[in-house]
């Protein structure tokens, strides 16, 4: 089979894209002919990238088309339905063309991260797609699927067994209240078999399911959680279900506890026995750490508040004595400005917080007048082109590259300076 990716560099698009070449089919696709850090990977594996390309629509495959892509906005959208050439958009594809016992993520923060963990758990002998644009395909009747709640696409899946680590309200352009954002999880939650729910989460708890367990520190909860011992490194935990297990959690932040025990006992409970990870495996943009003279630089897709200021809460564990510096990129404006005191105070636990401007995605309209509000909250933070470049990697701390957007380009071109000096 031949499949035409239209908007092949997103982060679900690439891994899906990957995993349909693992099972030997015929894989290109189309984007902008701007960088994006899943374009690596996909050249790596020889998928050919065209520019967006009215001519490229040859009616010669079966074309997904991206979330953020529809006729009005892209020529090969158009091009494709009017002709009526076969198409399914990405979410579509997956619920109706795989036919795979799927092992759903779901959740506000921390779906890619336990979605990897579960991947790397079962050595990546399963099929998966995950959102930081990997994906691969194995002889196996599961897929690990990152299930996204954008515009309720994960509505289009009906899992084996399906994770919710936290409720919260994101992508505002969409959810106009946690009440709505609640019901679209509760209806996701309805079309799987067994739900594993982190019991500590306000909203998360409140879910509904015959087939329901709960995980968490509460007493409550029917997985318990208790930490041991914590290192510099890591921490050592027991889980209680029937009978107590021992783990050792190989990374710091209390939010990185749920994402491992969450994928550790989903596996567990399905008669898998899962592998231990290292602190080392981590999906990409999570925490990807260099060394930058007598820097640290760190590269992550944080773009909500509640994760802005998890990242940091983990930095200090691991870098107490440094500084924590921050250039970041807002994603989206109606999210910026939804949450705005909640970025300021996120944004002011670092040390130095220098600003790109807003990362418009694809799928927003243009609103001047939403810009101009968005323009003047962060005010009080230095812009970019305040910072020296330069005096990075002169003294002994860390530099966060923040945001779903470019902030790690500046990062890229640092890491090129340094390798050509």
């Amino acid at each position: 089979m031949k499949y035409y990716l239209v908007g092949i560099k997103g982060t679900g698009m690439s891994s899906l894209a990957k995993m349909l070449q693992g099972e030997a089919h015929q894989v290109v696709g189309s984007d902008t002919e701007e960088y994006y850090f899943t374009e690596d990977s996909l050249r790596e594996k020889q998928i050919p990238i065209f520019a967006f390309d009215q001519a490229n629509i040859q009616g010669d495959a079966f074309y997904i088309i991206g979330n953020a892509f529809h006729q009005d906005n892209n020529e090969e959208v158009k091009a494709i339905i009017s002709r009526q050439y076969p198409y399914a958009y990405y979410h579509d594809f997956i619920g109706q063309h795989l036919h795979k016992k799927i092992i759903a993520v779901a959740g506000t923060h921390g779906k890619t991260t336990t979605s990897y963990f579960l991947a790397q758990m079962l050595d990546q002998k399963c099929n998966f797609i995950i959102g930081d644009g990997e994906g691969d395909s194995y002889p196996s009747e599961y897929l690990i699927l990152e299930a996204c709640e954008y515009q309720s696409h994960f509505l289009s899946y009906h899992p084996e067994w399906l994770i919710i680590n936290n409720i919260e309200l994101d992508h505002t352009d969409y959810y106009k209240s946690k009440k709505q954002l609640f019901h679209t999880f509760q209806q996701f939650a309805s079309q799987a078999k067994t739900v594993l729910i982190n019991g500590d989460d306000a909203l998360a708890s409140k879910i509904k399911h015959p087939h329901k367990l709960t995980f968490g520190f509460g007493k409550k909860n029917d997985i318990q959680i208790k930490i041991l011992s914590t290192t510099a490194q890591c921490y050592y935990i027991q889980v209680n279900y029937c009978g107590h297990l021992y783990l050792k959690v190989p990374y710091l932040g209390r939010h990185m506890i749920y994402n491992y025990v969450a994928s550790y006992m989903t596996l567990y409970l399905n008669g898998f026995t899962p592998k231990t990870l290292t602190k080392d495996q981590l999906p990409h943009r999570r925490l990807t750490t260099y060394v930058y003279h007598d820097s640290i630089l760190i590269d992550d897709y944080a773009h909500h508040p509640t994760e802005i200021k998890a990242l940091y809460e983990t930095l200090q564990l691991q870098y107490p004595h440094c500084k924590i510096n921050a250039i970041f990129q807002p994603h989206t404006y109606e999210r910026t400005f939804h949450f705005k005191k909640e970025f300021i105070q996120a944004l002011k636990l670092y040390d130095c917080v220098y600003l790109l401007d807003v990362f418009s995605s694809k799928r927003e309209t243009n609103n001047p007048k939403l810009q101009a509000k968005v323009d003047k909250i962060f005010a009080s933070f230095p812009t970019i082109q305040e910072l020296n470049t330069e005096q990075i990697g002169k003294k002994d701390e860390v530099w966060v590259f923040l945001g779903a957007g470019k902030a790690n380009h500046i990062l890229k071109a640092l890491l090129e300076n340094q390798s050509m000096g």
